[in-house]
């Protein structure tokens, strides 16, 4: 039997298990919320906008005088997700750290890993099962995301995307799934690594609250509320020779520098003359971050004890 078929029972058997998950689900639930809640506000926003325009415009024209532009038509319709791109950030990237942990923790909690230790299987096909089923998940809730923010501008007739938009939209949410998928396989390496159920959790999330708030500050010395607003977190940083170093060494491993810069300038909402300071783009830091995200958590679920069924007390 090949490895596909392993593989693929793994995958879709710990993908139903972890969906069984209060706290997974909880999370997810949360996620698609708040992306519900980004999309219905820049409906919102820009139909009371449009609206007013409307009145106003009835009005001007009633009376002789000049109807200015539409301001809805000034700025780009895509701008109107900037805010999807912080709940990305934090409640996504957080629930694919839960789902990365449970996808082991399950195993391990339930005493199954000595099983499947006997059997012949070979490692690979376990760590296989165990990414696919987190790549899913994380591709189903931005899939949902997608859907969400797909619904919003088909339902604002004021609004009408170009072809090359829909395109910078398929690409945000493309980049959201890397951001989620690299703490989520982070998550699961931590979860394959760890001896203690607690430390396989606290040691991903500390990784998330470093890159999400720490390096920010070091690199652009944005402050942690700063760092949830999707057009302060853009702030330049200041012009000294410290910041010029940490921007240069730690810029391209700041995932969450990388992921703000990606979705601003496909949202449409990066200020005209800045760019990332990182001597790599944002959406190449991305790739190769997640992608050795993926190494890191292959190797720890294929050098993983499978003798030990539980977590130590």
């Amino acid at each position: 039997m090949s490895d596909f078929s392993p593989s693929w029972l793994i995958a879709s058997q710990s993908a139903r298990f972890v969906l069984r998950e209060r706290t997974v689900a909880l999370l997810a639930i949360l996620f698609v919320v708040l992306v519900l809640i980004s999309a219905w506000l820049g409906w919102q926003a820009t139909s009371t906008v449009n609206q007013i325009y409307l009145q106003a415009a009835a009005f001007l024209a009633a009376a002789g005088q000049p109807v200015p532009t539409n301001p809805v038509l000034e700025i780009s319709p895509l701008a109107l997700m900037r805010n999807m791109s912080v709940y990305v950030a934090l409640i996504g990237a957080l629930a694919a750290i839960v789902i990365g942990n449970r996808l082991v923790s399950i195993d391990r909690k339930a005493g199954v890993l000595p099983l499947i230790g006997i059997r012949p299987l070979h490692r690979s096909a376990y760590a296989d099962g165990k990414i696919a089923a987190l790549l899913g998940l994380v591709l189903g809730l931005v899939a949902v995301a997608a859907l969400m923010a797909v619904t919003t501008f088909l339902l604002l007739p004021a609004l009408r995307l170009t072809g090359g938009q829909w395109l910078q939209l398929a690409g945000f949410m493309a980049i959201s799934a890397l951001y989620m998928a690299c703490f989520g396989l982070i998550g699961l390496a931590a979860a394959a690594w760890a001896k203690s159920e607690t430390v396989g959790l606290l040691l991903p999330v500390t990784l998330w609250l470093t890159a999400s708030f720490i390096l920010p500050q070091l690199t652009a010395n944005l402050n942690p509320t700063a760092a949830i607003n999707p057009i302060s977190a853009l702030a330049a940083p200041p012009d000294t020779g410290f910041f010029h170093l940490s921007s240069a060494l730690l810029g391209p491993l700041s995932v969450a520098d990388a992921y703000k810069f990606a979705s601003a300038n496909l949202l449409d909402y990066l200020p005209q003359g800045l760019s990332s300071p990182s001597l790599i783009s944002p959406v190449a830091s991305l790739i190769l971050l997640t992608l050795a995200a993926g190494g890191l958590a292959w190797r720890a679920l294929t050098r993983m004890a499978m003798t030990q069924g539980e977590f130590d007390v």
